[in-house]
């Protein structure tokens, strides 16, 4: 086992695995929730814990909490250092698809702000869009079989 310090770079402690498995959940910013909550589920297929309020599960059963937000229209923010781009407008999180190509017609259909698809290559395919709040997210699909 790897041996390091703790903060003050006194006594050597034990690496070990890391003390957190994953994200159990996430909260995006929104203006309504129940309109909110029925966008996603009309348009991205997720379904709802309970009727009140906007507690919705993805395919793989992690949740998406709705949250009305009072002083922030969206999760996105600002960043140079992403891409080559200045003052690129980040997502906050990335969703994972098995058909990329049915949830981009969704969203066309919808009315949603999407990008086109990407080939990103052995990254596989990728776009961006924007719920009706103005989050931004990005959509991946590695799987092309």
């Amino acid at each position: 086992m790897e041996k390091t310090t703790n903060s003050q770079g006194q006594q050597p402690v034990a690496a070990s695995k890391p003390l957190v498995q994953g994200v159990h959940c996430n909260y995006i910013p929104v203006a309504d929730v129940k309109q909110a909550k029925e966008w996603y589920m009309r348009v991205l297929g997720v379904t709802q814990v309970r009727p009140e309020g906007g507690i919705v599960v993805l395919g793989n059963g992690q949740w998406l909490f709705l949250i009305e937000s009072k002083d922030r229209p969206n999760a996105n923010f600002t960043t140079d250092d992403w891409n080559e781009t200045k003052g690129f407008e980040m997502f906050s999180l990335t969703f994972a698809t098995e058909d990329i190509v049915a949830l981009h017609e969704s969203l066309r259909q919808h009315g949603a702000e999407v990008e086109p698809i990407v080939d990103y290559g052995p990254c596989g395919l990728q776009f961006l869009f924007k719920d009706p709040d103005g989050n931004r997210f990005n959509v991946w699909q590695v799987d092309r079989a």
